[in-house]
């Protein structure tokens, strides 16, 4: 690290109390502080993040515009009431609208090839058509849509088609934002590791031993939040995704959930195929903040494409990589104030594409009232 004092010039441009310093720069962040700026366009913002480019999940995950397959909800009612489950599939469903207008189809690759949800068990099947017309009724309570999950088949087997959902580019999603955001005047710090918070002072240590202060403070670390502020209940959920090199006659070409959710996939630009997920194969070793590479899940993974997906013969894996969620206890998101002067917001439990900008914005309204 290079060790210099700070000149004249350089003490009166950075050593300023700023009205909001935002702690991450994923799609929650970013968002809180394009809604913030927007609102308060002479207010100074500052967005700091420990990597070179945002590395939880924002652009690591496998880019689904989606607000929940019927298996999800049917899961999700073991653990949380009704309402705050049609509450969660609003604010979802609106998210992805808020993040479609605000950006544009366009500069974020979106596109609606049609989803599904596919079975290989009948009596699980059949489980969820009995509760087609419950989940039916909460999107039309949430959003005021009106039967978006029908029993079908695709492909030889037993699904549910889901109407309203589509994928997206989350590295053009990130970088559309970004652009918004250095153009309304939002200052980022890269490569800015966090060492300590001061949620009551809304004051930031970095690792390097640069301070830095604020009016309000937020963060937005979703899956790393628990490293930062120790009594935010979040765990990490790691995922794992890979990409295929083209693939002649590739049949999946739309976008598909399976088992609950913990299984995912659908076909990329160029014949490509995408699959991740199983991380329900292996709960506790996922449950960390590591990148890195499950040869258990993989493996599974593998199995799944060429046994029960049947790809063609002699397909190969173009890439893989990994990335981390953050998960509460019953999936809803934090979003409160913890103090004063500093805001949370967190744990999106897998929804980040379609409740990160939705959350932002509301973000960037607690913090201001």
């Amino acid at each position: 690290m290079i060790q210099a004092n700070r000149s004249f010039w350089e003490s009166e441009l950075y050593d300023r109390t700023f009205d909001l310093i935002i702690v991450g720069a994923g799609l929650t962040g970013q968002s809180t502080a394009y809604f913030y700026k927007k609102n308060n366009p002479n207010a100074s913002v500052m967005v700091i993040d420990r990597g070179f480019f945002p590395i939880g999940a924002s652009t690591r995950n496998a880019g689904f515009a989606c607000f929940g397959s019927v298996t999800e909800h049917m899961a999700d009612m073991k653990i949380e009431e009704e309402s705050k489950i049609i509450d969660r599939i609003r604010r979802r469903f609106h998210g992805l609208k808020l993040l479609r207008s605000t950006l544009g189809d366009e500069n974020i690759g979106y596109r609606e090839p049609g989803a599904f949800e596919i079975f290989t068990d009948q009596k699980v099947y059949e489980k969820a058509l009995d509760h087609l017309d419950t989940c039916n009724r909460w999107l039309k309570e949430a959003a005021g849509v009106e039967e978006v999950y029908q029993a079908t088949e695709h492909n030889g087997f037993p699904s549910i088609s889901i109407k309203y959902e589509g994928c997206l580019h989350p590295g053009k999603m990130m970088r559309t934002l970004y652009e918004k955001n250095l153009k309304l005047g939002v200052e980022f710090r890269w490569q800015s590791q966090v060492e300590k918070i001061d949620k009551n002072n809304a004051y930031v240590l970095l690792e390097n031993g640069i301070e830095l202060r604020s009016n309000k403070l937020i963060v937005a670390t979703n899956s790393f939040t628990a490293k930062l502020l120790q009594d935010v209940d979040i765990k990490p959920g790691r995922g794992f995704v890979f990409v295929t090199k083209p693939i002649e006659n590739l049949r999946w070409k739309g976008t598909y959930h399976f088992y609950a959710g913990y299984y995912y996939f659908r076909g990329v630009v160029g014949n490509r195929f995408l699959l991740g997920g199983a991380r329900s194969l292996d709960i506790d070793v996922e449950t960390t903040n590591e990148f890195g590479k499950n040869d258990k899940i993989k493996n599974h993974l593998l199995s799944f494409a060429n046994e029960v997906l049947e790809l063609s013969d002699g397909w190969e894996i173009e890439t893989e990589w990994s990335g981390i969620m953050g998960f509460t206890s019953t999936k809803s998101p934090i979003l409160k104030m913890i103090s004063d002067n500093t805001a949370v917001v967190a744990g999106l439990s897998g929804m980040g594409v379609a409740l990160g900008m939705q959350l932002g914005k509301e973000a960037s309204v607690i913090v201001d009232s």
